[in-house]
């Protein structure tokens, strides 16, 4: 049983990093611009698409990855520029609808221009899973333990990211005026930040992540339109789960909430088990597992676990 514990907690910290990377782009920019944005799973899928045409075309890795960030902060700009700044004045539900409605229009021009056809995207590290024997006393019934190779590789790579966002964030000066933006628009104001182009940066790094994300994923997942649909709900739960108003909990929101599915899991397939239920799988229970931690969250504590009370405006 020690095994099968460990080997959930080795994949709930591989799928929670994806669930808290995108959790940290939706809640950077909630806590700055003030807008839930719905489309950010398809802005993501967007520049992961121009990442495997480079590809397909130059069938350079690198060039992939160089494209699909740059058509990224493309695609930041023009929402935030030619969209967001025209009705930020007006109302937050203006905001929340543009961003609905770029979510139908992203998957549309998604299927226009690539089709529903799923394409392959070649794995990016290419590493061989680790089979590793824990010694006799942990492991009675002499069941290996499997760390898959890509996997430990994707989770490194976000959390070299992560700490390099956090860096950013917490020491440079764009990051820091991005940091009292979303504190106080009026009192950045006040002291001389320029908030417009804290808002652009904000939706820049936020949308950046989420190509990040599934540029990682589209070994697993194929790219089609819908590639990170779901992993966007999720990203949202780890950011209430976290609390919106931090980064950097939105992160540990998705690292906690990826491990708890995981051992639920586990758990019920124990459980399962010793009732002789078959039919019921317990994976099916994966999404209400995550509306439940939600729910729970909401009701014990609504900021988040790491997320700090609204203290208003200057």
């Amino acid at each position: 049983m020690f095994v099968k514990v460990l080997q959930s907690l080795i994949f709930g910290l591989f799928q929670g990093c994806l669930y808290g990377i995108m959790g940290f782009g939706l809640s950077l920019i909630f806590s700055t611009v003030g807008v839930m944005n719905f489309a950010h799973g398809n802005s993501g899928m967007i520049g992961v698409f121009v990442g495997w045409t480079v590809l397909f075309l130059t069938k350079n890795i690198f060039l992939a990855f160089l494209a699909a960030i740059i058509s990224a902060t493309i695609l930041a700009i023009f929402i935030d520029k030619a969209l967001m700044k025209r009705v930020k004045g007006l109302s937050h539900s203006a905001m929340l609808i543009i961003t609905l409605g770029l979510l139908l229009i992203f998957e549309g021009l998604a299927v226009i221009i690539w089709g529903t056809q799923p394409l392959i995207f070649p794995e990016i590290f290419g590493f061989s899973p680790k089979i590793v024997f824990l010694p006799q006393s942990l492991n009675k019934s002499n069941i290996p333990l499997i760390i898959p190779g890509n996997d430990l590789a994707v989770f490194g790579t976000i959390m070299a990211l992560l700490l390099l966002l956090i860096v950013f964030f917490k020491y440079s000066k764009p990051g820091l005026a991005v940091q009292a933006r979303s504190e106080d628009e009026i009192g950045a104001r006040v002291i001389g930040i320029n908030t417009q182009a804290t808002d652009t940066l904000s939706w820049i790094f936020g949308i950046a992540t989420a190509v990040f994300a599934g540029l990682l994923i589209a070994p697993k997942t194929t790219v089609n339109p819908n590639m990170l649909t779901n992993l966007q709900f999720y990203g949202f739960t780890a950011a209430v789960f976290g609390g919106f108003s931090s980064i950097v909990g939105a992160m540990a929101g998705g690292l906690i909430l990826g491990v708890i599915e995981k051992l639920v899991i586990l758990g019920l397939d124990e459980l399962f088990l010793l009732l002789h239920i078959t039919s019921i799988n317990a994976v099916d229970l994966q999404l209400s597992i995550v509306l439940l931690c939600i729910i729970v969250t909401l009701i014990v504590k609504p900021t988040g676990l790491f997320g700090n009370k609204y203290k208003g405006k200057v």
